[in-house]
């Protein structure tokens, strides 16, 4: 029945786990409440379940385990609680009805494609306690428009917004030294991003596809370009890259970019001769020609 309110049954007093089997998916339940006291969430304790729409947790909740609610078709409303911890692998993933997410700022660590899949999703705000999102974490979340990385963040895993295809602005926490592989790879509608200033490494694929980037501005701590890491950004006109850039790991780090027409560099002459090794960059247009971008070489003797 529509709006009506069930609570778990304890199997005993001491007891602080929901675990598998001990509710079953009715039609008649489309909401469940889970009992104060209750601790976690045991893995694949609602998984599958069809008939659920909403779930309200306790304020004693401290973790949703791994596969918790994935694959609850229908699941469009969580109401986390303060005192949520951890939210597991996969505990929400393949759940195309959520439509947001509000964590609480107790929450630490984001498991792995916790939320991948969740093809709904429009509305997300992280805790701004969180230190590690998870590897594929938001992968295929395609109505996901923006997203803030608090700066307790210093790690985002690879895969972690990959295929988000309406992102359009991302900003990134200051403290993330790494932006990993391929984490947001396909975001074709990306358009801003916003640098961590403590940026060393980006990953391989890290752009790849984001055909909407007009422009970029690397930190001037970065040092590292990984592989394909802004293959067919095919928007992107200008990208400024500091004087202590160490390693372009690809010769076509750019290919596909047939908008980019200027390259500034912060170092000399001889830096980036060294960077490119004396090779220049061309440009692999998606069109198989060959484009050369105008370089400028700024020769700065200190970057702010």
């Amino acid at each position: 029945m529509k709006g009506e309110f069930v609570n778990l049954p304890l199997q005993n007093e001491e007891n602080t786990v929901v675990y598998a089997g001990m509710y079953t998916d009715d039609a008649s339940v489309k909401t469940v409440v889970i009992p104060e006291g209750m601790r976690e969430i045991g893995e694949n304790a609602f998984r599958g379940f069809e008939n659920l729409t909403e779930v309200i947790l306790p304020r004693s909740l401290e973790r949703i385990s791994a596969s918790a609610f994935a694959g609850c078709n229908n699941l469009k409303r969580v109401a986390m609680e303060w005192g949520l911890l951890e939210i597991g692998d996969e505990a929400f993933s393949s759940c195309p009805s959520l439509l947001s997410v509000n964590m609480p700022d107790t929450v630490k660590h984001i498991g792995e494609g916790a939320f991948e899949g969740c093809a709904s999703l429009s509305s997300l705000k992280l805790s701004e306690s969180v230190y590690m999102i998870g590897a594929g974490a938001f992968a295929f979340c395609f109505n996901l428009t923006d997203v803030i990385i608090p700066s307790s963040c210093v790690l985002l895993e690879f895969n972690a917004f990959f295929s988000c295809f309406s992102l359009e602005a991302v900003k990134l926490s200051d403290n993330m030294g790494l932006i990993d592989e391929s984490t947001f790879e396909g975001c074709r509608s990306l358009k801003i991003v916003d640098m961590p200033s403590r940026l060393k490494k980006i990953g391989r694929r890290a752009f790849r596809g984001c055909s909407s980037l007009g422009s970029v501005i690397l930190p001037v701590g970065t040092e590292h370009i990984g592989y394909d890491a802004f293959v067919d950004c095919s928007s992107l006109r200008r990208i400024a890259m500091p004087k202590g850039l160490r390693e372009l790991e690809d010769a076509d780090v750019f290919a596909g970019c047939d908008s980019l027409s200027e390259i500034s560099f912060g170092g000399s002459k001889e830096a980036f001769e060294l960077l490119t090794r004396g090779e220049g960059i061309k440009i692999k247009r998606s069109d198989l020609t060959l484009a050369i971008p105008k370089i400028n070489i700024m020769d700065l003797k200190d970057e702010i």
